[in-house]
């Protein structure tokens, strides 16, 4: 059976920081698909602290139309 998703959340919901699996849901994307973006540098905002990735929400939103190569 698939995971559920949360209901969609807005853009301007989302707190400051967020870790991979609230931008996975926000996304509706796969949590290993977002840290494997984060791994490769592909998403704005991610920063690794120890062994969690957070992802400072204002970069990310300000860097989403824009492909990080």
């Amino acid at each position: 059976m698939p995971a559920t998703r949360p209901a969609t959340v807005r853009a301007d919901e989302l707190p400051d920081v967020i870790t991979a699996q609230e931008l996975a849901d926000f996304l509706r994307v796969d949590v290993r698909t977002i840290r494997a973006a984060l791994e490769a540098g592909q998403v704005a905002g991610g920063r690794r602290i120890g062994q969690c990735w957070r992802i400072v929400t204002a970069e990310y939103l300000a860097g989403a139309g824009q492909v990080q190569e």
